[in-house]
């Protein structure tokens, strides 16, 4: 047990930036040609348990990460490279899905990594 939140902003964000695509913590809506393929993450969940003398205990912690690109397989080979960063963070892929776009739109894969810590 700790006394404070674990915090995982900063360790993923080092982790994807690793891989030398653009990465975000926010949401983006437009990229340019130089920033594809992009990677966007945000933290979908961190929630804590406390023992009955309110410490600490385990966090549950659920980061999205959403992957642009100009093609489909550019977009699931971030994604491969991704799942291999996030695992040496101890995250495991919970979730994978192609997102439906119009023609002309960019590729965009949204994924769940999940941990225990």
């Amino acid at each position: 047990m700790t006394d404070s939140l674990y915090l995982p902003k900063k360790d993923v964000y080092q982790a994807l930036s690793s891989l030398g695509y653009y990465c975000s913590q926010t949401a983006q809506a437009v990229f340019s040609d130089k920033q594809l393929p992009a990677i966007v993450f945000r933290v979908g969940d961190n929630s804590a348990e406390v023992d009955l003398d309110n410490d600490l205990g385990r966090q549950s912690i659920t980061i999205i990460v959403d992957i642009f690109a100009n093609d489909s397989k550019s977009a699931s080979e971030v994604l491969a490279k991704a799942d291999t960063v996030m695992r040496k963070l101890d995250y495991r892929l919970s979730y994978s899905a192609d997102v439906p776009a119009p023609a002309g739109a960019l590729y965009h894969i949204v994924s769940h990594f999940d941990t225990v810590r």
